[in-house]
């Protein structure tokens, strides 16, 4: 089945969206890319909620075992971001690793074929070599992102890590996993905030529940 073209994506359903999905898993790396495009087609046209599916992750762990979600989220930046081209050039994880490295160099990679795009590649002794995108590999790529990302200024307190994990626990156990609700935190002024998404409204109800026992009782005892 052809995928290259947009308007032949329009004409998809979601079913001939898995069975192009799983003959492009038999193409090895040369399919990755239009993996990442069909998956994209279904998370942006919501063709899994329109089948009465609560989201397109919860689908394709149905009926898609042989990719994991953190992969098809993979192949779905790099096919958001890069072309075929360079996907078949380079290979999606390479091209994922320059997304991390040029958001954590504060860098805007040029459309087209990223290969001359300069990285900072880290050496011993606390030098730095600077190398092509298309001269580094992966790990050489890795270490660069690495070198690049900033260490964080705010540390959470320990109490406060303590009751995060006690109301992660909660949420686990009356939300399903591998579902969209998500518990997440961050620290400003010396104030840990919490940020709760991806409620269904019908499950207002559950996430009433899930706090309430998330709070009680009390922690006693700080995290690691």
């Amino acid at each position: 089945m052809g995928t290259n073209a947009s308007s032949n994506l329009l004409t998809l359903t979601l079913e001939q969206v898995r069975d192009a999905i799983l003959a492009h898993l038999k193409e090895g790396n040369a399919g990755h890319y239009n993996i990442g495009r069909l998956y994209n087609y279904v998370v942006d046209n919501k063709l899994a909620e329109q089948k009465k599916y609560e989201s397109a992750q919860v689908y394709f762990n149905q009926h898609i075992q042989e990719l994991s979600q953190s992969t098809l989220t993979r192949y779905g930046a790099v096919a958001r971001q890069f072309t075929e081209e360079a996907c078949r050039m380079h290979g999606v994880t390479k091209l994922y690793t320059l997304r991390a490295y040029a958001k954590e160099a504060g860098i805007q990679l040029t459309a087209g074929d990223p290969g001359l795009t300069p990285i900072e590649v880290p050496r011993e002794g606390g030098k730095v070599e600077r190398k092509s995108f298309a001269e580094c590999n992966l790990e050489e790529l890795r270490q660069a992102a690495k070198h690049k990302r900033k260490p964080s200024r705010a540390t959470m307190p320990s109490t406060d890590a303590a009751r995060i994990q006690f109301l992660r626990d909660s949420f686990s156990r009356h939300f399903a996993q591998g579902g969209r609700v998500q518990l997440k935190t961050s620290t400003q002024g010396g104030e840990t905030l919490l940020t709760i998404q991806g409620v269904p409204l019908a499950q207002v109800e559950r996430l009433m529940e899930a706090l309430l026992d998330g709070f009680q009782p009390q922690p006693v005892r700080a995290v690691g």
